[in-house]
């Protein structure tokens, strides 16, 4: 009877350590709300959001404005959704010296307003075109990058040099299909581009959807709708140990989005939320959003 009594509690002590282990290896952190932005104002908050006009990279074609008041705007923000609208349009670009572009479009950057170190950064969003020649992104940047808004705090750095590091949480491209990329770009090759197929293809990319990172000084964990894409260790990388800030943009063709459709005269990319959270062990929440404690 005593020895079976201490076999019982042998296989219970068992039980019970598998299965906090399962749990311990399952489940997310928790997270309380320590920024958001959820569009659901009449205009663009310009208190969280730079316009980023100089911006000219990639041989992209587009000319990014500051435009949400004229009938072809570049940014609306109604019914609780950021619209990041792209048009083909002939412009003389001021961002850009005057420089004739066809296309206008949008790109938005938290920088000297939102900037983070650490935590989970989450956003809701679709894209409205399937067509070729688009590349929308969800990305984020190291603050002390030498791009506008430049205050002279130390932001001088060239990308993706320390304190100009990028990741990229979401980028797409028409030409790409049912697949968005995840990345990073530094000096020290830390983290790795990986392509994740969306679960029902291209179609996938025109319903909103949850992407997020999960961010220390030595880990980086990429979601989609809550599932893990990929995980990256970060402890031997000196870089992402600074606080970042967050970009939305929508370019038109250039070294990944490839020649435009010329059926495309219009194209968007719809954001419900943009957030921030820290961890906290008093908090269930395992996402980050709305409704998450703050």
């Amino acid at each position: 009877m005593t020895n079976f009594i201490c076999s019982s509690k042998a296989k219970l002590l068992v039980t019970l350590f598998v299965s906090l282990l399962l749990v311990c290896t399952t489940a997310h952190a928790s997270w309380k709300l320590n920024w958001i932005d959820d569009f659901n104002g009449s205009s663009v908050n310009w208190s969280n959001w730079t316009a980023q006009t100089t911006a000219s990279y990639n041989d992209e074609i587009q000319c990014y404005t500051d435009d949400e008041v004229s009938p072809n705007k570049n940014y609306e923000v109604s019914n609780g959704t950021l619209k990041i609208h792209a048009r083909r349009q002939g412009i003389e670009c001021e961002g850009q010296n005057g420089r004739k572009r066809d296309w206008t479009s949008g790109r938005l950057n938290s920088k000297d307003k939102a900037e983070f170190l650490y935590g989970r950064i989450e956003a809701r969003l679709r894209f409205l075109n399937l067509e070729g020649g688009t590349w929308p992104a969800f990305w984020m940047l190291e603050n002390r990058i030498a791009e506008q808004p430049i205050k002279g705090d130390d932001d001088s750095i060239g990308w993706p040099n320390p304190g100009a590091g990028e990741i990229d949480i979401w980028e797409w491209y028409g030409h790409g299909g049912g697949r968005f990329i995840t990345n990073f770009f530094n000096v020290e090759k830390c983290g790795t581009e990986h392509r994740y197929p969306y679960p029902n293809g291209v179609v996938d990319v025109t319903k909103f959807n949850t992407h997020a990172v999960e961010w220390t000084a030595d880990d980086i964990k990429i979601f989609y709708n809550d599932t893990l894409v990929i995980e990256h260790d970060l402890s031997s990388c000196s870089q992402y140990e600074e606080p970042m800030f967050v970009l939305l943009n929508l370019a038109m063709g250039g070294t990944i989005g490839g020649e435009v459709s010329p059926s495309l005269h219009h194209a968007t990319l719809e954001v419900d939320y943009v957030a921030h959270c820290v961890a906290s062990s008093s908090s269930p929440a395992d996402s980050c959003n709305e409704s998450t404690p703050r």
